[in-house]
């Protein structure tokens, strides 16, 4: 099979991706290829670059951009780090797609209702299927509580502990979601929520931080990888039951994300 029916299978779907401005394409490569097996991941770090050379796999599906950047402005070092890529597949003959923009919000399947399946709490329906924000139905924990049960829930992929910001005796009742770094606290608090769950790179200090810490909205911070990296395993899964005589195989990026807290005297 080549590498091209597969993505025809991918962007023949999702009425929400926008396809003449989406992130979904080839990132390098040659779709004409026959392949048997497929690497898919939240990211092609340079670790799966050379599982994939190692094992002659050379078709990778990656969520996130591989090269790091996009502009022409870029450190001397990231442009020395994106070449090492580029002639590492160029070289082995591997293609490399980035599904995006389908997956996030592929109903149930996807990132965003994958990561709102891996919590373990009772979520309304996200407000529309271009909404990257879900929020749960009423429960009666401490921001304490409820930031033990997420850490309990994400252990699986690789991060171990959460950051709170807010006081962790206030009784919340509603939680918001997001989808990757798509995490509005404004927005999800407009839908009800009353402390949010956001990612490190969804949120910036100077404008949601403050704001929700004006507002007393707790924020329960993880990593982007972290809340992606269940839908990205489905993905894995769909791909295997839509093309049996392929060999998907998801691999995880995990590189650890440890929270250390100070040791006491």
């Amino acid at each position: 099979m080549k590498i091209q029916d597969i993505i025809d299978c991918l962007e023949s779907q999702g009425e929400w991706v926008n396809r003449d401005c989406t992130r979904d394409h080839i990132l390098i490569g040659d779709t004409q290829i026959d392949i048997d097996q497929v690497y898919v991941c939240w990211v092609a770090t340079l670790d799966v670059i050379e599982k994939a050379i190692e094992n002659n796999c050379h078709f990778i599906i990656t969520h996130e951009n591989l090269f790091y950047m996009n502009g022409t402005t870029v450190p001397t070092a990231i442009l020395d780090a994106q070449r090492k890529k580029m002639n590492l597949l160029e070289d082995h003959h591997i293609t490399v797609y980035r599904c995006h923009d389908l997956w996030d919000l592929y109903p149930e399947l996807g990132v965003r209702d994958q990561w709102a399946s891996l919590l373990e709490l009772p979520f309304d329906s996200a407000p529309s299927s271009k909404s990257f924000l879900r929020v749960s139905q009423k429960f009666d924990m401490t921001v304490y509580q409820l930031a033990q049960h997420i850490a309990k829930c994400i252990e699986a992929y690789d991060e171990f502990g959460v950051e709170v910001i807010g006081n962790l005796d206030q009784k919340v009742h509603c939680l918001g979601i997001g989808t990757g770094a798509c995490t509005d606290v404004v927005e999800m608090v407009k839908l009800g929520a009353d402390i949010c769950l956001v990612s490190d790179d969804g949120i910036n200090n100077w404008v949601h931080t403050q704001w929700a810490m004006d507002h007393h909205i707790p924020l329960i911070v993880i990593n982007h990888l972290t809340s992606e990296a269940s839908g990205i395993e489905k993905l894995s899964e769909y791909l295997s039951e839509k093309f049996p005589t392929i060999q998907f195989e998801y691999i995880a990026n995990d590189y650890g994300i440890h929270h250390i807290e100070k040791a006491s005297k």
